[in-house]
């Protein structure tokens, strides 16, 4: 519906801009744009046009098509990249219905021919004008829209990390709690998900009411919301984050009938002085996870000691990435080194030593590497990977000789891996006698149950176990006896230094002679020269491994 604007208080608040390169033209349309109360400026051309908007933001531009220098077209496709371009009316002296077209393909709102009269220019402009605040309208709300979580209506983690980067700014003390809905999986489960939704709207109403007019709330996704209190002393953050728990857990909701109390974990840190968005998000996110790794108290707030933990807990993920490369681009490498008979110096078997190396080609620490990869569940595919690598190998062993393959002990009690032990071996048609696997003493002894069922299994194959690094775990023979073993390893702190040290020689004679009893073939770690070599001989131990035999290689193709 079209009204017609007569009076000169229509668009008082509004800037016009007509461009024509002729004078009369020119002059007529800024009369009939003051007449409906426009602020008018006038251009000649396109080029003059852009100077002109840079010192006067113009709300309407009523432009000729056909100018010198540059033309009507060329300003308004030039236009449409300014962040909020103006609306476009193209008026020209010929009623051409191509450029007509073309004008309104690059986005004009009008056309208009020459010459011009007031009441065709008033009712487009009041259309264009109309059309175009009700295209703004939407866009903001569209905006706002992006900008809100559909859910809880509070800003999302886009809106709330712009919000914070304002606040940062400022250089005002600060402080970012992240707060997650402990449980909400078992809730969804148990209520289903609209109650679920029901208890995170009502989370998002408790949090509000505790927010003063400067602090920020967010919903940051799932069961995460992120509270921004402004202006807070690192002093008093703590005990704010702990009236929030109260708070929040305090308050019954109800689903389904039930009164329900939701339960917080909380992670936060206090602003620094240049800090930045990222920084902050990033030590409270780390503050969070530590307090989900507690066991009482689910609060946590970061401190300068936490940079330790953090910088471990980044060192570690590293390594996980490096492994996960490694297994997904099959870069697992297998170095073997010699294990020989300290009577004639022939060779016994091999063991299999895992090599991965970082993004530089430096070799990871094999040890820390195992234990992350324990720590973050990943063990279980590295061992078969591992597994996989050396029975493909043994086939390049020299005749007669075997191999000694290391594995987990978290890996002990996946029936998986002795399904796979046993099919490869089966399919690689493999002697299971060449075949050793090595368990550290502490693996062996931590669930009791599972491994002796592993070493049965893989025993009834045909091939044999060794306890490795004995003598700085449980030392129990008892245990040795119960999981029938074959070989024992003395660890190597107890022979690096055996010719000068009388404690280490009275320990390692020691569990050669019970060894005798059980049974148990002994084999010497860190064998470093001839005087060590011929002590352990003297001793009974019968298999030495280390630098004086040969250091890890790959086995010859």
């Amino acid at each position: 519906m079209t009204n017609h604007f007569t009076n000169a208080e229509s668009f008082t608040s509004k800037n016009a801009l007509v461009v024509d390169d002729g004078p009369v033209e020119r002059m007529a349309g800024r009369a009939m744009l003051e007449r409906l109360g426009f602020h008018v400026n006038t251009a000649s051309d396109g080029e003059e046009a852009l100077l002109s908007l840079k010192n006067f933001p113009a709300d309407l531009i009523l432009c000729d098509i056909s100018m010198p220098k540059m033309d009507g077209l060329t300003l308004l496709e030039t236009t449409r990249s300014q962040a909020r371009p103006p609306p476009f009316i193209m008026f020209t002296s010929h009623n051409d219905a191509e450029q007509a077209f073309a004008s309104l393909r690059l986005g004009a709102y009008g056309y208009l021919t020459k010459p011009l009269r007031f009441e065709p220019l008033r009712d487009t402009v009041h259309d264009v004008m109309t059309r175009h605040s009700e295209e703004q309208n939407t866009l903001l709300e569209k905006r706002e829209l992006a900008r809100r979580d559909a859910l809880t209506n509070l800003m999302n983690k886009i809106e709330f990390s712009r919000c914070l980067d304002e606040k940062l700014q400022a250089n005002t003390p600060g402080a970012l709690l992240l707060i997650k809905i402990h449980g909400m999986n078992h809730l969804n489960q148990s209520y289903g998900r609209l109650e679920g939704d029901h208890a995170l709207r009502a989370a998002a109403t408790e949090l509000a009411r505790l927010l003063r007019s400067d602090d920020l709330l967010a919903r940051f996704n799932g069961d995460v919301f992120a509270v921004y209190f402004d202006g807070i002393s690192s002093l008093k953050v703590e005990e704010r984050a702990v009236d929030v728990i109260k708070r929040i857990e305090d308050a019954k909701i109800v689903l389904a009938g039930d009164a329900f109390g939701l339960s917080l974990i909380v992670g936060g840190a206090c602003t620094e002085s240049g800090m930045q968005t990222e920084s902050l998000l990033s030590r409270a996110d780390f503050a969070l996870h530590l307090a989900r790794d507690q066991s009482r108290n689910r609060l946590h707030i970061y401190t300068d000691a936490d940079q330790i933990h953090r910088q471990a807990m980044s060192h570690q993920l590293n390594i996980l990435a490096i492994v996960r490369s490694a297994l997904a681009d099959d870069r697992i490498v297998m170095a073997y080194q010699p294990i020989v008979d300290l009577k004639n110096g022939q060779l016994s078997h091999f063991e299999a030593l895992l090599r991965i190396a970082d993004d530089n080609g430096k070799p990871c620490n094999t040890g820390e590497l195992v234990k992350t990869c324990e720590v973050f569940g990943l063990i279980g595919r590295l061992d078969r990977a591992v597994v996989a690598t050396c029975l493909n190998d043994v086939a390049k062993l020299p005749a007669g000789s075997g191999m000694a393959i290391n594995l987990s002990g978290k890996s002990i009690g996946d029936p998986d891996l002795l399904s796979f032990i046993e099919t490869r071996i089966k399919d690689l048609e493999i002697d299971p006698a060449r075949i050793i696997f090595e368990l550290t003493e502490t693996a062996a002894f931590y669930n009791l149950d599972e491994v002796r069922h592993f070493v049965s299994r893989i025993k009834n194959l045909g091939c044999r176990f060794a306890l490795d690094d004995f003598g700085v775990g449980f030392s129990s023979f008892y245990y040795i006896k119960q999981l029938d073993f074959d070989y024992l390893k003395i660890d190597g702190s107890f022979i690096a230094h055996l010719p000068d040290n009388l404690n280490d020689q009275v320990f390692v004679r020691a569990m050669v002679e019970i060894s005798r009893v059980f049974g148990l073939t002994v084999i010497a770690e860190w064998v470093e020269d001839k005087a060590t070599a011929d002590l352990l001989l003297e001793y009974g131990v019968a298999l030495g491994q280390g630098y004086h035999y040969g250091k890890p290689a790959a086995l010859p193709e």
